[in-house]
């Protein structure tokens, strides 16, 4: 049997509404693995808010997070920690041009989150409902400190989007970013660096557990995953994903994340009862 190297997203994808991987779904994924496949995350999330999820799964694989800004292998200590962050130069520019319309912001750098001026609605939106430990949590002005962040989460006001969007095209060679909607007063931007992509973070696997390019299979659901799922050899779309990962897709599940969509695809793919 051919083994395979799968990526999965989290929400919207492996997780339910509730934030949980169904029993039925880490029993597949146990099974799929005790067969010589890897099911390797692959997340937009920070490492704090996707560590019990990767030790539900296996512990020991590679851990793809912040869109592929980190990765890391949390039991491995001599693996060290790969990190494609924004500049602190440029994280600073940024920072200083947006502070006045600056409502909310965070990043993750290892395992602290830094954050301005902190809403814990703006925390949940992106972490879900992982609590974090307060130890872990930075409140300061981006300034104090000469981190470089795999990714931003700014809430801006509504008024500063022109200008806000402005700064982020006129870098476009420097960072990219996903607008992730807005309401009659605010609107949220995640900022990461232009290199990075899930899609980067996959290539970094796929070379270091040594599978050949038509062995990768990923699952995802949202615009963060749109370079994952087009750029590896058998990328599939949620039936819940947004369209625009359903058209680069080249196969869409039966059920949605609600309904184990990705555990049952597998099984039926990788013919197995």
């Amino acid at each position: 049997m051919a083994q395979y190297l799968i990526f999965v997203d989290l929400d919207g994808t492996l997780l339910d509404a509730s934030s949980k991987i169904s029993e039925f779904t880490k029993n597949t994924l146990h099974k799929i693995e005790s067969l010589g496949h890897k099911v390797v995350i692959s997340t937009g999330r920070p490492y704090h808010s996707c560590k019990d999820y990767y030790e539900e799964i296996n512990p020991n694989n590679p851990l793809i997070i912040d869109n592929g800004g980190t990765i890391r292998i949390p039991s491995d200590n001599g693996h060290k920690i790969i990190v494609d962050g924004i500049p602190s130069k440029l994280n600073h520019e940024l920072f200083k041009f947006s502070q006045p319309y600056l409502v909310s912001a965070f990043y993750s750098y290892k395992d602290y989150v830094f954050s301005y001026q902190y809403l814990e609605r703006l925390h949940k939106i992106f972490l879900g409902s992982e609590k974090l430990d307060p130890n872990k949590l930075i409140h300061c002005n981006f300034l104090d400190y000469d981190n470089e962040p795999a990714g931003l989460i700014y809430l801006i006001e509504n008024q500063f989007i022109d200008q806000f969007e402005k700064f982020l095209k006129d870098h476009r060679n420097e960072l990219r970013y996903f607008f992730w909607g807005k309401d009659q007063k605010h609107a949220v931007y995640e900022i990461a660096n232009a290199s990075t992509t899930k899609l980067s973070g996959v290539k970094y696997v796929k070379q270091l557990l040594n599978f050949p390019k038509e062995n990768i299979i990923a699952f995802g659901d949202s615009f963060n995953d749109i370079e994952m799922i087009s750029g590896v050899h058998h990328g599939v779309a949620m039936k819940n994903g947004c369209d625009e990962v359903k058209s680069v897709a080249k196969d869409i599940t039966e059920f949605t994340n609600e309904e184990d969509g990705v555990a049952k695809y597998l099984l039926k793919y990788l013919n197995l009862k």
